[in-house]
């Protein structure tokens, strides 16, 4: 039986991306490509169907009712391949895997789904290591890292994973509902960050947000977030946090976000040593963040500038 030529599989991938992204730039980014490669790759398959499959326009990138037609075939095929590339790559022989990221990222996001890691990929054998420095990636050392910043970060190779935003949590015990509540509870600060830029401290929040007669200076410090979140879990006051790092207390009810105003965080990028990234397992370790990342739901809160 013949079978119907296909287009070009890097043609496929380039849309597959761009449409699920609805940016060229962030598919070149996740694909390690060029955003000028990923708009030829675009017209090649638009070339070679004969129709358009997306609509560009410079704020947006959308899909036609032929191009919707094509993504949901191309993203399920592409899915089914992940998953299964995800799991060849693991039945290679146990190999030790070094990541180094922030004392907050490790404990609130990572450590609980180590057991999702290990069950995805048992042949790996990752080593934490912790730490609130940039550190060297190299090969026989640290060779990986979850990196927040807004890269590209030198000397590595780097996938951005996700974008965060900086939003209030607090207890649900605090019962607050209106902005003007938080005259009534304490403001719990953050010291220790350097990113992002500017900070997001109480200062610019309530300024954006429109609250004034709040005095944005009183209220705990502490030296990072991890501790600042504890004490909001546990119902000493309200802390600007990463979406991102609260989302586990968020689903348990543990902390809940009263208001929509968040500010701009950086992004999430998983990251390795310069020519590592071809490695098997540090291909699938890189594969397993970005389905953890691709299957979180999007952030519905209102950003403020």
């Amino acid at each position: 039986m013949h079978r119907p030529r296909l287009p070009p599989l890097s043609a496929l991938r380039a849309f597959e991306a761009a449409a699920r992204l609805a940016s060229f730039k962030a598919a070149a980014e996740e694909l390690l490509v060029t955003p000028t490669a990923i708009s030829h790759q675009i017209k090649q398959l638009e070339a070679y169907m004969s129709l358009r499959v997306l609509d560009r326009t410079p704020r947006a990138v959308t899909l036609t009712p032929r191009g919707k037609a094509l993504y949901e075939a191309t993203a399920a095929g592409f899915g089914e391949i992940e998953r299964v590339v995800t799991r060849l790559l693991a039945e290679t022989a146990p190999t030790t895997v070094t990541l180094t990221s922030t004392i907050a990222f490790l404990s609130h996001w990572l450590v609980p789904r180590m057991d999702a890691l290990r069950q995805t990929i048992p042949n790996i054998d990752l080593r934490l290591h912790a730490s609130n420095k940039v550190e060297e990636l190299r090969s026989g050392g640290i060779e990986t890292a979850i990196r927040y910043g807004r890269g590209p970060f030198a000397g590595t190779a780097s996938m951005q994973l996700c974008s965060d935003v900086m939003t209030p949590v607090c207890s649900p015990s605090l019962g607050l509902s209106q902005l003007g509540d938080l005259r009534r509870v304490t403001l719990i600060h953050i010291d220790g960050r350097s990113r992002p830029a500017p900070k997001p401290d109480w200062n610019r929040w309530c300024e954006q947000a429109g609250i004034t007669d709040l005095d944005t200076s009183a209220g705990p410090r502490f030296p990072d977030s991890m501790l600042a979140v504890q004490a909001a879990i546990a119902g000493q006051g309200v802390v600007i946090a990463s979406r991102v790092l609260v989302a586990d207390a968020l689903a348990a009810g543990l902390l809940e976000a009263p208001f929509t105003q968040s500010l701009a965080g950086d992004a999430y990028h998983f990251a390795c040593a310069l020519g590592l990234e071809q490695r098997t397992d540090i291909a699938a370790l890189r594969m397993w963040f970005h389905n953890c990342f691709s299957a979180a739901e999007p952030d519905p809160a209102h950003r403020l500038p």
